[in-house]
């Protein structure tokens, strides 16, 4: 499971006193097309109702998007979301925002694998700057503008990662599922290992390290193309 905290602040400030809303991104599914079942709690308001996010491609692109598409779901459920108005000088503003993104397993419990820190920086209201990082793709920055009447952390977060990843306001088409080309070599599928995009390559290669699956191959850079679904369905 995924757990996104969002807090008023920067990172290194972050606590339960000035936590603002809690995502939980948990399979209901695990396969090469997931589906996750999305809790959103919210200061002040509670715990919505449980929503779904059906046929997602695992490892297909940076986690701040399956983060932004687990907040339409769980903001606008199977409603397409809106587009946002233009701030003005009466419009609701954070001066800094921050959300970290932990893994949380039977093994595992809070592996930090991403962050980002939105924050409003001159005297303009409603512009902002997000700084985000992320285990296997690293960092990226982007400005945008963002007001409303009411500010909604998780919406103003939504936005920031839309304006990152598609340069608007809303998300772009659903990212494709990464499927490398096979070929065959004595009677077995195989597939050259740096043909995968990120983040793909970098999760695979971390599930080959773990040693559950046998392929001396694999060392070459030519594992099996088996291998490649069993990590997609693992």
């Amino acid at each position: 499971m995924l757990t996104v905290s969002i807090h008023s602040g920067s990172l290194d400030e972050q606590c339960h006193a000035n936590q603002l809303a809690k995502l939980d991104i948990a399979y209901a599914k695990k396969a090469a097309l997931a589906d996750y079942v999305v809790a959103l709690s919210l200061r002040n308001h509670g715990e919505l109702a449980p929503a779904e996010l059906l046929g997602y491609p695992r490892w297909s692109s940076s986690l701040w998007e399956l983060v932004a598409r687990a907040l339409g779901k769980a903001l606008y459920r199977d409603n397409e979301i809106p587009h946002s108005s233009k701030p003005d000088r009466r419009c609701a503003y954070a001066t800094r925002l921050c959300a970290s993104i932990e893994r949380m397993t039977s093994v595992d419990r809070g592996v930090e694998l991403g962050t980002v820190e939105i924050l409003q920086k001159g005297a303009k209201r409603g512009l902002y700057t997000a700084e985000f990082t992320e285990d296997i793709l690293g960092s990226r920055t982007v400005k945008f503008e963002y007001g409303c009447k009411a500010l909604n952390p998780c919406e103003l977060l939504l936005r920031a990662i839309c304006w990152a990843w598609y340069g608007t306001d809303i998300l772009g088409p659903m990212p494709a599922l990464i499927v490398p080309a096979p070929i065959r070599l004595e009677g077995v599928d195989r597939f050259h290992l740096e043909s995968l995009s990120e983040p793909a390559r970098t999760g695979f290669k971390r599930f080959l390290a773990d040693g559950e699956l046998k392929d001396p191959e694999a060392a070459r850079g030519l594992p099996r193309a088996d291998s490649y679904v069993h990590f997609l369905y693992s």
